[in-house]
């Protein structure tokens, strides 16, 4: 039986129609495993990575990597007016995402080599794509893009060689420096958009933020991770922790996210932004008081920043791309309250509440899968359905 025709240029006539479904139903599945793991419900882990860097490398570069290149696939052409890949090389990135994550999970059962060439090979052809269409329009402004990319694919690669055993380093080391490239994004694409769409819809609002604080908060984001990678003593990375805190917090305040908090497929853009900083100073609350460790920060910029950030750009994405209004639905504001209190339990309540981890861990775990769980159900049909033209 051949598939519909119609059914295949839909869905791959987009790259958010792909990836964000994609992306939805491994943090569902990918983390519903993981819980599994943690809690002796499973045992079985057949991977060259330990059960940690396992759960870590899928949600940072697994997870994200397809949010990043939907997101990307479906900006760059509005930016560019050129087209990224649709068609059968976006179905054949795709398949090559899911053979990445089938491929890892089942790694110590498979050639050693064979899921470095599959996972390490996903980014740098997703990229290729952006690359022609910001060359070919001259987009300079974005040129940085590739470039943070394939820096991101290169911390996976080593990822690979180090939970493999080819190179001798920890893996672990590298997923909070792996993250902070996400928070890079994050920090310049949510500057970007954030204060935009709150301008514009609600135009009355006035809001002022320095320029300076873009460059202040690159500089201390890569000179962070640069420190977390070179293992710098604890004072060093807490103190560029807390001046990257400062810097991202007086850019979200400067945008007044609290004046849209009756509007959650706004403000949940806000709450998201408003993560990163909170993940900074839980880094310098560990790095120099040595009371916590760096998973909290971790966490924060991963369930709060990054779970907040990637479902509502989605869902706005998902909506405005597919011809629909951008209406706040019950559905989604159980999403994004979900979301939300998932990364207070996980990020947060474990330093409140120590002797409590397995059931704040359980309890976000089991957030965090409702909050994915509703995007699919919210927005399964849309990805297959042909855009509504009025």
């Amino acid at each position: 039986m051949r598939p519909d025709p119609s059914l295949f240029s839909t869905l791959f006539s987009a790259g958010f129609r792909v990836f964000f479904p994609l992306a939805a139903l491994s943090s569902v599945v990918l983390l519903g495993y993981w819980v599994l793991l943690v809690t002796g419900g499973v045992e079985t882990l057949p991977s060259r990575f330990d059960p940690v860097s396992w759960h870590q490398h899928e949600m940072i570069f697994g997870m994200v990597s397809a949010v990043i290149i939907g997101f990307l696939y479906t900006a760059v052409p509005n930016w560019t007016g050129r087209p990224t890949p649709t068609g059968a090389a976006l179905a054949g990135l795709g398949l090559i995402w899911i053979l990445g994550r089938v491929s890892i999970f089942y790694g110590a059962h498979l050639p050693i080599w064979l899921p470095l060439l599959i996972d390490g090979l996903f980014l740098p052809l997703a990229v290729i794509g952006v690359v022609k269409a910001l060359i070919g329009a001259g987009n300079k402004r974005n040129y940085f893009l590739p470039v943070v990319l394939l820096l991101f694919a290169g911390l996976n690669i080593v990822s690979h060689l180090a939970a493999t055993g080819l190179i001798a380093f920890e893996p672990r080391r590298l997923f909070l420096p792996a993250v902070l490239f996400i928070v890079f994004l994050m920090n310049v694409i949510g500057g970007r958009i954030i204060p935009n769409f709150t301008k514009g819809k609600y135009p009355a609002l006035t809001t002022n933020t320095p320029a300076v604080l873009l460059p202040l908060s690159v500089i201390a984001i890569f000179g962070l991770a640069a420190a977390l990678l070179l293992q710098a003593s604890d004072m060093v990375i807490g103190g560029i922790a807390l001046f990257a805190g400062g810097v991202t917090l007086i850019r979200s305040l400067s945008w007044k996210g609290w004046a849209v908090a009756h509007d959650p497929i706004l403000f949940i853009l806000h709450m998201g932004y408003f993560w990163i900083p909170l993940g900074f100073f839980l880094v310098a609350y560990s790095s120099l008081t040595g009371e916590a460790p760096l998973s909290h920060a971790l966490h924060a910029f991963t369930v709060g920043a990054v779970g907040s950030l990637t479902l509502g750009v989605m869902s706005r994405a998902t909506l405005g791309h597919s011809g629909l209004p951008l209406n706040n639905e019950v559905i989604l504001t159980l999403i994004f309250v979900s979301i939300t209190i998932a990364a207070l339990s996980r990020a947060v309540l474990p330093l409140l509440l120590p002797e409590s981890y397995l059931g704040t861990l359980q309890g976000a775990g089991g957030l965090w899968i409702l909050a994915y769980g509703l995007f699919l159900l919210r927005f399964g049909k849309i990805f297959i359905t042909p855009r509504k033209i009025f």
